[in-house]
């Protein structure tokens, strides 16, 4: 049974029409992909992208902290069995930071046996060049 849903989205195709337990805007805190080769024509998912998100600083605290928080929010509810918590991190964009992050919360809890999908709305939408 999934527990957790991640949803990664940019706030320039607007903010998530559903709400969620936890939304991070990561707009003000993420640096500009333009120092990775070829970042335009790529996504979070690809590693080079994956691996420069998780390596800036305070990012794998963000991602620890978010995955606490999940967890604890499953964990304080009377009936814990039905209950679904909804992440959505955002970016401008929504194709590199907001994915990466994502990818990288759901391989955390993952990883402490939490049932977890990933949703990237914005990995099909064409940006501009």
């Amino acid at each position: 049974m999934v527990r957790v849903t991640i949803t990664s989205f940019g706030y320039d195709h607007g903010a998530p029409e559903e709400p969620s337990d936890i939304t991070l805007d990561i707009r003000r805190h993420v640096l500009g992909t333009h120092q990775i080769p070829d970042a335009e024509v790529r996504t979070g998912l690809d590693p080079d992208i994956a691996n420069a998100v998780l390596a800036a600083s305070g990012v794998a605290r963000l991602v620890d902290n978010t995955a606490l928080l999940a967890v604890g929010l499953l964990d304080d509810v009377a009936d814990a069995r039905g209950r679904l918590v909804k992440i959505a991190v955002g970016d401008a964009r929504g194709v590199h930071w907001s994915v990466g992050i994502a990818e990288e919360v759901a391989r955390v809890l993952r990883q402490n046996g939490v049932e977890t999908e990933v949703a990237h709305r914005e990995i099909q939408v064409p940006h501009a060049s």
